[in-house]
């Protein structure tokens, strides 16, 4: 099978997945097998011109050069892919969406001068274009990338297992954060990471996104008895996951 031209672009993000995917050392060179990396701005000065066999799209499309960006991507891609929560979900951006105070304050708080600032609402790319498949994760889990690329060099593409963190939680034999009274959002959110978060005695924070058949509900009930729900979804707000959470629950 021929390599598969492929880019790696971002938007507006810290660029923390395409970190991420560096981290994988040695095996890039498993990665530079199957992919041809034609545009990898982290990585490489190397401009590519399209059309591409894949296109990873990082980061949130929060200015109008980003949404035009993005729209190109889609026109140049067999495949697109969200790379990372900010494209998939909002991300650490999206925050602002949740403000109690309105985006147009919380502008004028942070800049002295808002003349010319862009200040839309905060949205996953998937509003603007089709997206062909995700890697979600703030950052990714660079062996989850590995695993899709592999199964790019198969023909397929890759589909993450719709269960919850929970269940790498137990094969892990941690101890279990939500019975111990603490704020975590394992049971609602999708796995793939590792659990790693709860494996260093860090709550889930939900950044994969939820889980299909999640619940929500009971979850607030559990924690309700422990802290006020609003206090517990300020924490689905900090990678823009609590509108996700609270869609289509149980």
């Amino acid at each position: 099978m021929p390599k598969l031209k492929t880019a790696i672009i971002s938007l507006t993000c810290c660029e923390g997945c395409q970190f991420a995917i560096l981290d994988l050392g040695e095996k890039l060179l498993e990665v530079a097998e199957i992919l041809n990396l034609e545009k990898f701005e982290l990585a490489s000065s190397k401009k590519g011109l399209g059309p591409y066999d894949i296109i990873f799209v990082e980061g949130t499309p929060i200015t109008k050069e980003n949404v035009v960006t993005l729209i190109k991507a889609r026109r140049e891609a067999k495949i697109l892919v969200a790379l990372g929560t900010c494209a998939d979900l909002g991300g650490v951006a999206e925050i602002k969406n949740y403000s109690r105070a309105g985006r147009g304050k919380m502008l004028e708080y942070v800049y002295k001068n808002i003349e010319g600032i862009d200040n839309p609402k905060i949205k996953p790319i998937s509003v603007y274009v089709k997206v062909d498949a995700k890697i979600p994760g703030c950052p990714i889990e660079k062996k989850e990338f590995l695993k899709f690329v592999r199964e790019l060099g198969a023909g397929k593409i890759y589909k993450i297992p719709d269960i919850p963190v929970c269940y790498e939680c137990q094969l892990k034999e941690n101890s279990c954060l939500l019975q111990e009274g603490k704020p975590c959002f394992g049971p609602v959110t999708l796995a793939g990471c590792g659990a790693i978060c709860p494996s260093n005695n860090f709550i889930c924070e939900a950044c994969r996104g939820p889980i299909r058949d999640r619940n929500l509900t009971s979850l607030k009930k559990i924690l309700g008895k422990k802290m006020a729900v609003r206090e517990l979804m300020k924490i689905a707000e900090i990678h823009g996951v609590k509108d996700d959470l609270e869609k289509n629950n149980l």
